[in-house]
């Protein structure tokens, strides 16, 4: 009987080594929140799923963080809306007069407040609400790094496109088409534009954005209001108000003031077709 051969294997080990991204940029933060539990779950947040960014300090109150803000100028500021003693806006004019201020992400329980909108048009910044979730997180994050990639390209002069305006809001920049825009009503130095999508807080004055979508395809109806001509579906003159009709069916009842329905009412003598 042969004796048994024995089998010759051959085994081939692959080991794939990750290389590290080239062009991630690192950042340095400084986190500042008054509160125990969410200052240490946005640092713990950090360092699990954003490695590119190191922590030189976390401060609790206004003090410390000014001290520390100037000592380490860090390339990404986490600030807490609220301070105690102190506003936020005094630490951030502070700041402005001693250094180029760094990108700014505000953390807060509230996203309508007028003192948040006065901060974020001051630091031209970003904000999250608390408790701060992962994913607005990465995306807070991403738009700072795709900031900093624009800047580093040479300027180049932007087109105007006549199908988009441009409207700038809290967390950067929207661009919609003049016929998704249904009305847009000032409220001081920011206006809320509904939207055939949904509603925008848009950091820019009244006057601006009638000047930027143009007379033709909307109308002033007052101090506060600007309406698109082609959604004026009905006017109530006994009621001081109107309806705007979107291409899909929804309706919107819309109040006027005196100076509102008188330039409604001239539309209207124009020759459109509105019900009256």
């Amino acid at each position: 009987m042969p004796a048994a051969r024995a089998s010759s294997y051959t085994f081939l080990i692959i080991i794939t080594i990750s290389k590290p991204n080239l062009h991630m940029k690192n950042y340095r933060a400084i986190i500042v929140e008054d509160e125990r539990l969410p200052r240490l779950s946005l640092i713990r947040k950090l360092e699990d799923y954003h490695p590119e960014i190191s922590i030189v300090e976390s401060c609790e109150d206004y003090s410390s963080a000014l001290k520390a803000i100037l000592r380490h100028r860090p390339d990404i500021l986490f600030l807490d809306i609220q301070l105690q003693g102190h506003t936020t806006l005094e630490l951030l004019r502070e700041l402005k007069e001693a250094m180029p201020l760094p990108h700014i992400i505000f953390t807060t329980a509230y996203n309508n407040s007028e003192y948040l909108l006065q901060a974020i048009r001051f630091a031209a910044a970003d904000y999250l609400l608390k408790p701060v979730d992962v994913s607005e997180l990465a995306k807070a994050i991403r738009r700072i790094e795709e900031r900093d990639e624009r800047n580093a390209l040479p300027s180049q002069p932007v087109k105007p496109s006549a199908d988009k305006v441009p409207l700038r809001t809290l967390n950067g920049m929207l661009f919609t088409g003049r016929n998704d825009i249904i009305f847009v009503r000032a409220n001081g130095n920011y206006s809320q534009v509904t939207l055939t999508m949904g509603e925008e807080i848009v950091l820019e004055r009244l006057g601006t954005i009638e000047t930027r979508l143009g007379e033709v395809h909307f109308i002033r109806a007052g101090r506060n209001l600007l309406l698109n001509r082609q959604m004026i579906h009905k006017v109530d003159t006994r009621h001081k108000s109107c309806i705007l009709r979107t291409p899909d069916g929804r309706e919107y009842s819309i109040d006027l003031s005196a100076g509102g329905l008188d330039s409604v009412e001239k539309f209207i003598k124009q020759g459109n077709d509105v019900k009256s």
